[in-house]
């Protein structure tokens, strides 16, 4: 039987250190841990789902499943390779643990945030803002935490954060810490028992998340919780619990069942592949239910990894030499795909899908490559310590006490000892002064709390005034009385110059309001009678607009109300823009007597240089832009 070490969830090769243990006297527990071909395939189809949900968002809907791939896969591996340790030694050295993640982990993000930082800096300084907890949030796989503590939505994708991709793996490295703790007891437990215990909390997890989402409606918290989003992990540790140690040898298993678990891997897959071209990232049932499945399906495609020795057709398509060579670097490319995309179309706002893709792609797997070779795998087996002093050589040579100082003749060569020590210098130096330098607000920022201001104002001053009277059943000319505008943060940054406009508007609009919510919105008005005859809809920003979800608002309107719908507008990565801007402009055409279009997109396309930085945002100027397309659109049922 081939034993080998086993390949970690991010492409690490991991065996259980035996320093300071009592050595397995049994020829069984001394065999290294067992190589399960096929699983590093399934890590590359993982990361490149993850980069076509990023880059392709219309064609490859789910892939952000492909990060609950990698919770299963690490909750497996990592579960196996403790229980392994503990049937060899006796115990588990947990500090040899720790210390074998931080080395595996830490060095390729901390280069990745390192380099990233320094290239966004010189670029684009609205890139910067609110760097400093980010980056610390990196540095301690916290970065979750930060984020939803900031209350920024991983969603958003009109004003992406540099390190958006991080959070997943802060959760894994806090999984990491935790685990071993608590997997210790559970080794404690009877065989039977153990499974019981991450089946518990997986279920926990997942009732939490459900329970977020329906609860607040926003899916930041309940994605990007290392609480709510365990279950993955949870299942994947029951999983290994149920096998007992699935890295040990192989049990032997009849014709009909390995027949039957092919079958399930078979099916598992085509499952996990339907999901990340079908689920949509907008669907309450996808928090946990869609997860769900996916996680599921990932364990249904691992029994039958784990079952045979690699000779099943599945195992030898997953273990093909480009699979296995992108599985071992899928951590690295996972890390620098998101950075390198916010940059790339930040600098390339015009460019087409296509040309945003191969450069990302290009870059992130040579990014991953080089700091696999040159930085990972080196630290991996040195450490971080020596192989920061092989790289500064003779600069170290000249701190170190214990060394001599160079001779007359050696310091003729002073450029190369003192060269690597300048460079560190000038890297940390750059670093610093961008992290302490770094702009509070970026230009949409700006923008939208100008609008929010307005908004306030306007509040404040409605609070002592006379409540109105039930809006008309029937509609008159437009006029602020009469008119409600439900709308996203680009709403909010045009609030002033509509309330100029229109005197006495509602506006309702919050930063990243999906059309969903407009449409709840929307309905409870109707349902209570406060909807205004006149409703301008301006939620085409954050994601696409479904056919039916346009019907929806025709239904709550009724017969009496009538419809603006705002077109929207993006640098080209937002690919859903296009299409949702065409299908508005046919439903208006469809239904001439009650909805017009305000066609926010045309009208600003040749004058972009009245958007803030992120190509979304109206600036001042702009916002009297969108102001007069959504007034000229009312204006327009006076003429029919």
């Amino acid at each position: 039987m081939k034993m080998h070490a086993v390949s970690s969830p991010i492409g690490e090769v991991l065996a259980p250190r035996e320093e300071g243990l009592t050595q397995p006297k049994r020829p069984e527990e001394r065999a290294p841990a067992r190589y399960l071909r096929g699983l590093n395939g399934l890590r590359a189809l993982a990361a490149a789902a993850v980069l076509g949900y990023h880059l392709v968002p219309n064609t490859v809907r789910g892939g952000f499943l492909g990060v609950d791939v990698f919770f299963v896969l690490s909750g497996f591996l990592i579960t196996a390779l403790l229980i392994r340790e503990h049937k060899r030694f006796g115990r588990i050295n947990l500090k040899a643990f720790w210390l074998r993640r931080i080395r595996r982990l830490l060095p390729a993000v901390a280069l990745m945030a390192v380099v990233t930082l320094i290239v966004a800096g010189l670029l684009d300084r609205d890139l910067l803002v609110g760097i400093l907890p980010q980056f610390l949030g990196v540095l301690t796989f916290s970065y979750n935490w930060v984020e939803i503590s900031r209350g920024v939505s991983y969603f958003d994708q009109a004003d992406p954060h540099l390190w958006t991709n991080v959070w997943s793996l802060a959760v894994e490295q806090q999984f990491y810490l935790i685990w071993p703790l608590i997997a210790v007891g559970v080794l404690l437990l009877n065989r039977r028992w153990r499974p019981l215990v991450p089946l518990v909390l997986a279920a926990l997890s997942a009732g939490e998340m459900a329970w977020l989402v329906t609860s607040s409606g926003e899916f930041t918290r309940a994605y990007q919780g290392t609480d709510s989003h365990a279950f993955g992990l949870m299942l994947g540790a029951a999983f290994t619990f149920l096998l007992g140690d699935p890295l040990g040898q192989r049990r032997p298993a009849g014709r009909r069942m390995r027949l039957l678990r092919g079958v399930v891997a078979w099916v598992s897959l085509a499952a996990i592949v339907w999901a990340w071209f079908v689920v949509p990232d907008n669907r309450a049932f996808t928090y946990p239910w869609a997860t769900l499945i996916v996680v599921v399906a990932t364990i249904g495609l691992i029994q039958g990894l784990e079952m045979d020795e690699g000779d099943s057709l599945l195992a030898k398509i997953l273990d093909l030499r480009l699979l296995n060579w992108l599985g071992e670097r899928s951590y690295g490319i996972y890390l620098w795909h998101w950075p390198v995309w916010v940059m790339t179309v930040k600098m390339l706002p015009h460019a087409p899908l296509w040309v945003i893709a191969l450069i990302v792609v290009g870059v992130s797997v040579a990014a991953a490559a080089l700091s696999y070779t040159y930085v990972e795998v080196p630290m991996r087996q040195t450490g971080i310590g020596e192989t920061i002093k092989r790289w500064l050589g003779p600069t170290w040579d000249l701190l170190d006490p214990e060394k001599p100082m160079p001779k007359e003749p050696q310091w003729q060569n002073y450029h190369r000892i003192l060269a690597p020590g300048l460079v560190g210098v000038l890297i940390v130096g750059t670093m610093l002064g961008f992290l302490l330098s770094a702009p509070d607000k970026t230009s949409a920022q700006i923008a939208v709390e100008r609008g929010q201001q307005a908004l306030a104002a306007e509040e404040e001053s409605a609070a002592g005034a006379e409540k109105p009277t039930d809006p008309p059943a029937e509609a008159g000319p437009a006029t602020g009385a009469n008119t409600v505008v439900y709308g996203d943060s680009v709403t909010v940054a045009a609030a002033e110059h509509l309330q100029d406009g229109l005197p006495g508007v509602q506006i309702d609009a919050e930063v990243s309001r999906w059309v969903y919510q407009g449409i709840e919105l929307m309905s409870a008005a109707s349902e209570d009678g406060s909807l205004r005859p006149y409703v301008v809809v301006a939620l085409a920003t954050n994601g696409p607009i479904e056919p039916e979800q346009l019907d929806e608002m025709l239904e709550a309107l009724g017969p009496n109300r009538r419809l603006v719908l705002v077109t929207g507008f993006g640098p080209a990565r937002t690919s859903w823009i296009e299409p949702t801007a065409q299908l508005i402009r046919e439903f208006a055409a469809e239904h001439p007597d009650n909805v017009r279009v305000a066609d926010w997109n045309a009208a600003i396309r040749d004058h972009t240089d009245l958007l803030a930085s992120d190509y979304v945002h109206p600036t001042e100027e702009g916002a009297e832009i969108f102001a007069k397309v959504v007034l000229e659109a009312l204006a327009s049922f006076e003429t029919e």
